[in-house]
């Protein structure tokens, strides 16, 4: 799967060849924010479920689709803070697919499916046709995101250096 991922700068730094974020950078959790952290929580344990088991030092890495040729990324970051634009060839199993929009009712503790029990309705965040027959996705995969436990130096296909222009 073509992906793109924004890391800070010392992430491609990292020695080895299989790259990680620690945990704490997964959420700011000094912010004492419940429904978000249960949020990323339940993410975390929806990926163990489907995937494999995670590291408990290492955050889940967030990456996108690939963007078509032609159109522009977003690359706006704090000017203070360096950052890389990965391109990554990623294999298919080890990425867990949802849809942004979803996510986003998910991180303030909202219900997908009201017939259903609240963290129940939030399995329909993997659930493609519900979510697209819902009016939560479109057909094409501008909505998308998805989170891996890694990466791999030999997945990065290209690298560009940023910071910010704010």
């Amino acid at each position: 799967m073509l992906l793109e991922t924004y890391q800070h700068r010392p992430f491609i730094k990292q020695t080895g060849d299989i790259l990680t974020t620690a945990r704490f950078r997964e959420m700011p959790r000094d912010l004492n924010w419940p429904k978000e952290l249960y949020a990323y929580d339940w993410l975390r344990t929806q990926y163990q479920q489907r995937r494999f088991p995670l590291n408990t030092q290492h955050a889940l890495i967030w990456a996108w689709p690939q963007l078509p040729v032609g159109l522009p990324a977003v690359e706006q970051t704090d000017r203070r803070v360096a950052m890389v634009h990965l391109w990554l060839d990623v294999p298919d199993e080890i990425v867990l697919s949802m849809n942004f929009q979803a996510w986003c009712l998910i991180l303030i503790g909202a219900s997908l499916d009201h017939d259903q029990a609240l963290v129940d309705s939030w399995q329909r965040l993997f659930d493609e046709a519900w979510l697209v027959a819902h009016d939560f996705a479109s057909a094409d995969n501008w909505d998308r995101q998805v989170v891996l436990p890694y990466v791999k130096r030999d997945w990065i296909k290209r690298v560009k250096y940023l910071r910010g222009n704010r």
